[in-house]
């Protein structure tokens, strides 16, 4: 399907009459090459666009350009100076007095700042961006509708997720968007898994089967999408979820080897915030194997990177699991540690989906458009 979009574009700059119309869909098929970490290619594109003399008098092709190479450094490896790009571009759509790719420019910041937890301006930016969107700019739609769903789900509001998710769907698919199709089912897979892991960890009864069964399907169809669109970016994040997975089914063999294959590449690719998280599953897995002076070695890593984690998510599953591995070691006093700072942190993530419900509620995004 992203061929589709792909090629729409091809067309629209080989059939284009007026130079500076090819620059600027040049420049907005380097944003789909970024979001599909085609790296090298949108390099090419944005060297030889950055070397053209219209930049100059061009604030509108400067705009895509920003937005093309923040998108690149989200994708390659979650990197935090994609913020400012994506800043400049919205700024600069604004004084080009171009809608379109503010509007765009908009729903991605509500992306980036929903991911790290500036909540009230990730409102702001998405309730721009649906202000500034028209009914058929599909990727700026997409792109919004995924990020409220995005914020339902955190929220433990699947149900009333779903309606913003087949939202961005609907925009994505008739655009012809793989690469958006692919954001939308990495999207719900990592919420599941969150879902499930919090379940496992906090609810009475553990994680039910059925929410577990709905972590498993997201998790391969993400990865089966990926394949299907060619999606190279972010290649190492499903294969950990496969291992958290994994060890919520007790195959705590097949999972350490999964973190041990991809850990090192996933925190390279912008999940070094999590190592706490892989950390102390690996511990979980090594304990559960008798392998116990292994599993203490591994704690103590876990143990060292919770200074690096900062969602408040990870910081309960991480201190849920070393309370486990703790108890299972005979270290009671030191689990008894960790499941009181997991109670703290949980108040945390409680007080967030709080206000974020409370968020969209101001705004009249609980419920999704027809």
């Amino acid at each position: 399907m992203m061929n589709r979009l792909l090629r729409t574009l091809d067309d629209a700059v080989a059939s284009a009459r007026l130079p500076r119309e090819v620059l600027l869909l040049r420049a907005e098929r380097a944003v789909v090459l970024a979001r599909l970490g085609e790296t090298d290619r949108l390099r090419e594109e944005v060297a030889a666009l950055r070397a053209v003399p219209e930049l100059l008098t061009m604030p509108l092709l400067n705009a895509w350009l920003w937005l093309a190479e923040g998108l690149s450094d989200f994708y390659a490896d979650l990197s935090l100076r994609s913020h400012e790009r994506v800043r400049r571009a919205l700024a600069l759509g604004k004084a080009a007095r171009n809608a379109r790719v503010q509007a765009l420019a908009a729903a991605w910041l509500a992306h980036l700042d929903f991911y790290v937890r500036d909540d009230a301006v990730a409102l702001e930016h998405v309730a721009l961006a649906l202000k500034l969107a028209a009914d058929d700019h599909h990727s700026a739609r997409c792109r919004a509708s995924l990020v409220v769903a995005g914020m339902l789900h955190y929220a433990r509001r699947d149900e009333e997720a779903q309606t913003w998710y087949a939202q961005a769907r609907r925009h994505a698919t008739a655009e012809g968007d793989g690469a958006a199709l692919s954001s939308i089912m990495y999207n719900m897979a990592f919420l599941r898994v969150i879902d499930a892991r919090m379940a496992d960890l906090r609810d009475p009864g553990g994680c039910p089967e059925a929410l577990l069964r709905r972590a498993v399907l997201g998790t391969e169809s993400s990865v089966y999408l990926d394949r299907s669109v060619q999606t190279r970016a972010l290649s190492h994040h499903p294969p950990v979820r496969r291992a958290q997975i994994l060890l919520m089914a007790g195959e705590p063999a097949a999972a350490l080897a999964l973190y041990e294959e991809h850990t090192g590449k996933a925190i390279e690719e912008g999940l070094g915030v999590s190592e706490c998280v892989f950390r102390a599953d690996q511990a979980w897995c090594l304990a559960a194997l008798n392998r116990g002076d292994e599993a203490l070695r591994r704690a103590r890593d876990a143990e060292a990177a919770l200074h690096g984690a900062t969602e408040p998510e990870d910081l309960v599953i991480a201190h849920g699991m070393l309370e486990r591995v703790f108890r299972r070691l005979g270290l009671d006093e030191v689990a008894a540690s960790h499941a009181e700072r997991g109670d703290d942190h949980h108040r945390t993530y409680s007080g967030r989906t709080t206000a974020l419900l409370a968020g969209l509620d101001r705004l009249g995004l609980r419920t999704a458009p027809c």
